[in-house]
Formats: C-alpha cells, sequence, structure tokens
C-alpha cells in the first residue's frame, strides 16, 4: 500500500493533504448544520464535527477512498454530538439545574416552524436527511448503519408523526 501511495501523486502525504482541505472546506458546514439542526446545539455540534474532521483526517488514506465520505464524517459528528448532548443531560439532571439550553434564536423559528422539535432525534435526523439533504433511503441506510426496508419505515412514521404535529392534533 505504501507503494501504491507513493506511485500517486493524490496519495502522497500533500496529496492526503491537499484533498481533505479540499474535503472539509466543501462540507464541514454543511456537517455542522445536520448535527445543528438534530441536536438543536450549534456549540455541540461545532465540537462534534470538528471531532469528526479530525478523525476523518486521522484516517484519510481509508475515508478518502469511500465513495460517500461526507456520510461518514456526518455519522461519526452526529454519534458524537449525541454522545455529548447525554452526557450534558445527565450532568444537568445531576445538578438540578433546569434552565433548557436550546439552539441559537437562529435556529429556534425553523425548528419551530417545522415541529422539528417535538420528533425524537432519529425522527429529526432522517427527516433532515432524507427532504433537506436529498438523501436516498439507501444512502441513510448506509449512514445509520439499517437496511433501506427499516429507513423507508422509520421515514413514514416520521413524517406521520410530523404531519399530526404540524397539524395541531399532538400537543
Amino acid at each position: 500500500m505504501n507503494d501504491q501511495i507513493a506511485d500517486d501523486p493524490e496519495l502522497t502525504p500533500d496529496g492526503l493533504d491537499d484533498a481533505f482541505e479540499d474535503f472539509f472546506g466543501r462540507y464541514a458546514r454543511e456537517v455542522a448544520t445536520i448535527v445543528a439542526l438534530t441536536t438543536r446545539d450549534i456549540a455541540l455540534a461545532e465540537d462534534a464535527t470538528q471531532e469528526a474532521m479530525t478523525r476523518a483526517f486521522q484516517r484519510w488514506d481509508r475515508v478518502g477512498r469511500l465513495e460517500r465520505p461526507d456520510l461518514w464524517v456526518i455519522g461519526v459528528a452526529t454519534r458524537l454530538a449525541i454522545d455529548g448532548w447525554r452526557r450534558r443531560r445527565r450532568e444537568v439532571a445531576m445538578t438540578g439545574d433546569t434552565e433548557p439550553r436550546g439552539a441559537s434564536d437562529l435556529l429556534e423559528p425553523l425548528l419551530l416552524r417545522w415541529g422539528l422539535e417535538h420528533l425524537s432525534t432519529q425522527e429529526r435526523l432522517l427527516i433532515i436527511l432524507r427532504h433537506r439533504d436529498g438523501l436516498s433511503n439507501a444512502e441513510i441506510g448506509q449512514l445509520l448503519g439499517k437496511s433501506t426496508n427499516t429507513i423507508a419505515i422509520y421515514l413514514k412514521r416520521a413524517r406521520k408523526r410530523l404531519r399530526m404535529l404540524l397539524s395541531g392534533a399532538e400537543q
């Protein structure tokens, strides 16, 4: 493999750095946006995105060869953010701090308008990946490690719940 890297200028250390730099410039903001919409926490999303990008860079010789390395980074960042969100929730529960920690005022109207704040994290993520980012059920399944049919069922349920929320059937 090292001989292959040495022979291909795109895969030399400088080529890897350039390829990752291009990837980072193209996808970092998109990944952070997806994670922020999913977790409703901009700071957590930015931290998770940076950590996911760091991990991608450390493994770029493998991640860069994936058909959709952006899906790998989105998956890592989302899992990191959700883990951080859960840790923070436990800390808040232990300290008795009841002050909510939501997204900035910029995201709140969007989340309210679409009823996303009432959906579970998974439902929100599925709807964002499918309808905002235009990923297919197969791509979402690949990202989340689930079958295409399972994603289709989960999406159908998430859409139904969102319709109910928006129509005022659920409070």
